[in-house]
């Protein structure tokens, strides 16, 4: 007999894995189980000092926001209906899970026990549909992480991809059927960042007539991460896409998909009162960014940051 918190998850499933082909066109959001794909599974745990992640969550599920995907928990939590925590301990413990891996766009929760019988609880598809409309997007463009059988049968039946990542927890015939295995998060993000390069991928024309792109985006951190989207869609163009960054934005562009070689370089032009120009820095700059040997540039900037100093050493390094 298995344990509570093994029936607890549902295992059984009246629907198959799927065929393991990816729905056609890119991913718009990204849906992941919690309990052994996020975090350590603690059963039906209420406390969110016990909350641990899974090794690499955090960047991974940052590589997932700065290629521009939205994130969503779905999750079967059948403590609340068996009385063995409330909803502010589960909201405690989701608030920590955010802080130790970066905000959410939503939380897709089943509150019932296997013998309610919903419409919601993994295998059902119903926090997969319910996940897609509040992230604004379809089944069909969504891919489910999750751990065990019944994450996959739910992806299934609703028009979702599937990703399996195992734990010694997981049953061979799980893994057996399951559409696609990962070996673990970061796996699983490495598996669906590759499936959208391989659909987004141009045509041999458009290829050849892009070439190499340099793309320039200076300033913070911040500023860098939030131009991924932009610049995965000039990769999608590209042969080779180079970016251009300040010491500031570098940890954030080791982070973006799409990006063949990071070029680190302050610009003091950016900051106020920006400092005298120093000609040999500019000089090597010019050097460096013709070495990289661009068929296009493409600066991304803010409404208070003029492109037009970047635009002029561009146009001398050809």
């Amino acid at each position: 007999m298995q344990p509570d918190h093994e029936r607890d998850q549902c295992r059984s499933a009246g629907v198959g894995p799927g065929s393991g082909r990816p729905p056609s066109g890119l991913y718009d959001a990204v849906l992941l189980d919690r309990d052994g794909t996020l975090v350590e599974d603690v059963p039906y745990n209420g406390d969110p000092e016990k909350v641990r992640p899974v090794p690499g969550a955090r960047e991974a599920l940052d590589r997932l926001r700065a290629a521009g995907l939205r994130l969503a928990v779905v999750t079967n939590q059948s403590g609340l209906a068996r009385g063995y925590f409330t909803a502010e301990d589960m909201r405690r413990v989701h608030a920590r899970v955010e802080e130790l891996l970066g905000p959410f766009d939503h939380w897709a929760i089943c509150p019932h026990a296997e013998a309610d019988r919903c419409a919601c609880r993994k295998p059902a598809p119903g926090l997969v549909h319910d996940a897609a409309r509040a992230l604004g997007t379809v089944p069909t463009r969504c891919v489910l992480i999750g751990d065990i059988g019944a994450d996959m049968s739910a992806a299934a039946a609703a028009g979702a991809a599937g990703v399996l990542v195992p734990t010694p927890a997981t049953r061979a015939a799980e893994v057996a059927a399951a559409p696609t295995v990962a070996a673990d998060l970061p796996d699983a993000v490495d598996t669906v960042l590759a499936r959208m390069r391989l659909v987004a991928a141009p045509t041999p024309a458009r290829r050849a007539a892009r070439g190499t792109v340099l793309v320039v985006r200076s300033d913070a951190a911040g500023d860098v991460l939030v131009t991924g989207p932009g610049i995965r869609a000039v990769a999608a163009g590209a042969d080779r896409v180079v970016l251009l960054c300040g010491p500031r934005g570098r940890a954030a562009a080791d982070l973006l998909p799409g990006v063949d070689e990071i070029i680190e370089w302050p610009l003091p032009w950016i900051d106020a009162p920006a400092p005298p120009v120093d000609p040999d820095a500019i000089q090597a700059l010019t050097a460096r960014l013709a070495a990289v040997d661009a068929d296009d540039a493409v600066i991304f900037t803010s409404f208070h940051q003029s492109p037009l100093p970047l635009a002029l050493l561009l146009r001398l390094a050809g």
